[in-house]
C-alpha cells in the first residue's frame, strides 16, 4: 500500500521492481497508471483527470478489493484520511484526523484500518482497532499487507 507520491518515473520503476502482486493506493498518487497492477482510492489532492483515468481503467476501488473495504464492510478497511484520535495522521508536524472516519470505525469495529494522507508512517489504536498510517511514498514509506495471513509489515525504500 502506498500514498502521497508525485510522478517520479525512476522511483515508480523501483517500486514496480519490488514485484508486489498488487499496488494499492490510498490517495494522492499522481500517476497511478505507471504502477504495476495498481488499484486505489482517491485523496483530496487527486485531480479529476486522475479520477477519470482510474475509473476508466478499472483501477478505482469503489467499495471492496479482496478482503479490504472502503465502506467498513470487512474487518480490514482502507481510508485516505486517518481517524481523529489515532495519532497516526501527521502533516508537517501537525496532528490530523477525520471525525467521520472515527465514527465509522467506532460503529463497525474493524480489526485494522489502513490510511494515507500522513507524511509519517506509524501504528496506533482506537478501541481495539489497529490504525496503520502507510506514510508518504515520497519519503520511501509503504506497507505490505498479506491477504492470505492478514498480516502487515511496514516498509521503507531509499530512492536512487
Amino acid at each position: 500500500m502506498v500514498s502521497g507520491f508525485p510522478c517520479l518515473r525512476g522511483a515508480i520503476e523501483q517500486v514496480n521492481r519490488l514485484n508486489f502482486d498488487e499496488t494499492i493506493g490510498l490517495g494522492d498518487i499522481e500517476c497511478p497508471q505507471l504502477f504495476r497492477n495498481f488499484h486505489g482510492i482517491l485523496g483530496e489532492m487527486d485531480s479529476v483527470h486522475t479520477f477519470k483515468e482510474m475509473d476508466r481503467k478499472g483501477m478505482l476501488i469503489k467499495d471492496r478489493f479482496s478482503v479490504l473495504s472502503i465502506d467498513f464492510s470487512t474487518h480490514y478497511v482502507m481510508s485516505h484520511f486517518p481517524p481523529l484520535g489515532s495519532h497516526t495522521g501527521n502533516i508537517i508536524g501537525k496532528e490530523e484526523g477525520n471525525s467521520k472516519v472515527t465514527a465509522s470505525l467506532l460503529k463497525n469495529k474493524p480489526k485494522i484500518l489502513f490510511h494515507g494522507h500522513s507524511e509519517a508512517q506509524g501504528i496506533g489504536e482506537i478501541m481495539g482497532t489497529t490504525v496503520v498510517s502507510v506514510g508518504s511514498l515520497l519519503r520511501g514509506h509503504y506497507v505490505i499487507f498479506e491477504t492470505d495471513s492478514l498480516a502487515f509489515e511496514l516498509g521503507n525504500l531509499t530512492f536512487s
